[in-house]
């Protein structure tokens, strides 16, 4: 029995791991020193008759640190395409899991702020696997939410590499006014990156390869991205692996997981070219145990040491840290309730313990992750 819990929790320390990490596994290509093309086109048809490539790095992909080359070794099938059609996206689904997980909500006061669509005024942008939720004042989301399957993903077969489906291109979403949302000549000729919020390997996977490629590119829309200072969004070390880790591990035992993700807006965050850029960011990760009880973590970590000198602020926090904290924290800071604080483990301890102090437990290993 021993033996077998053991196990559990090691799996549980094997995929959560990689939760904050957009360095590794084929989730950002690595940055050139050409800027992106500050032009935004329009969705063009997908091609839906998309075949797998070989690719020899599959189990092991190559990052930026081990091969700067990569991209030009690879052939490209050019650069990503987004399937015009937005009346076929599903969005998150709140019934992905055992435990029913409705998509987080905003405070009233927060309620006034989101980004309606032109046509039905809705508040959710759906897209393949995931959903968004938008801030019209900051031009970011408030929130994305995303459902990963690896089971789904193993089924796939040969996965072909990022550069084989496609180079970097970002799109605007037609629904919402394009003056809502940060245009890619934003981030020219300066050290922010496109923060991809959900992934893109979150999203890939499906029943078949031309589908999963689709939900892949799907995370290209600028509605998905935040400005991330370039060593935060690359650097595996300042996430300390744990998304990559985790998304690897959940494909190994074919797990699911939901996962939400956003920034922190704060009246103090500092400013660059008129936007104020977010000095925080946050996840919240869901999964069901083996013995099938839920289990929701939360996660929050700082850009505000690398962006210190590109930001006018008048107000300095503390030097990067990440933190595995109280998802009641994280719903402090947000004004966004995910209704997950009863399958929290360090919530649970205050709960069980008068003398349990709740506080950010610092990530610097991961045997500190606390299930």
């Amino acid at each position: 029995i021993m033996d077998k819990s053991k196990n559990i929790f090691n799996r549980f320390i094997d995929w959560i791991v990689s939760i904050f990490s957009v360095a590794g596994l084929k989730d950002k290509e690595p940055k050139s020193t050409k800027k992106p093309e500050p032009k935004v086109e329009k969705p063009t048809e997908f091609k839906t008759d998309i075949k797998p490539i070989p690719t020899k790095t599959q189990t092991k992909p190559t990052t930026k640190s081990e091969d700067p080359t990569e991209k030009s070794k690879t052939k490209s099938s050019g650069a990503i395409t987004i399937d015009p059609d937005y009346s076929n996206r599903q969005g998150y689904n709140p019934d992905f899991l055992s435990l029913k997980t409705p998509l987080p909500k905003l405070s009233k006061k927060m309620q006034s702020k989101i980004t309606l669509t032109t046509e039905g005024g809705l508040k959710e942008l759906k897209y393949h696997h995931y959903s968004v939720v938008m801030n019209c004042e900051r031009k970011m989301p408030f929130f994305t939410a995303v459902n990963v399957d690896a089971l789904s993903y193993g089924k796939l077969g040969e996965v072909p590499s990022r550069s084989e489906i496609g180079r970097d291109k970002w799109y605007l979403d037609p629904r919402i006014p394009k003056e809502k949302q940060l245009p890619v000549s934003f981030y020219d000729k300066n050290d922010f990156d496109i923060g991809h919020q959900v992934r893109r390997e979150d999203t890939l996977w499906g029943d078949t390869l031309a589908f999963a490629i689709q939900a892949n590119n799907d995370t290209f829309h600028l509605t998905n991205a935040a400005p991330q200072h370039k060593d935060f969004n690359r650097n595996a070390k300042r996430w300390l692996g744990l998304e990559n880790y985790a998304l690897q591990n959940a494909r190994k035992y074919g797990l699911k997981i939901t996962v939400f993700t956003g920034p922190v807006f704060d009246n103090k965050d500092g400013v660059f070219n008129d936007i104020k850029i977010p000095d925080q960011f946050w996840k919240v990760i869901l999964m069901i145990k083996d013995d099938g009880t839920p289990s929701a973590t939360g996660y929050m970590v700082q850009q505000s040491d690398l962006i210190k000198d590109i930001v006018t602020r008048g107000f300095m926090y503390e030097q990067f840290q990440t933190y595995q904290v109280p998802i009641s924290e994280i719903e402090d800071v947000t004004d966004i309730s995910f209704g997950l604080n009863d399958f929290d483990p360090i919530q649970k301890k205050k709960t069980r313990s008068l003398t349990y102090e709740i506080k950010p437990e610092l990530v610097d290993t991961f045997d500190k992750i606390v299930f």
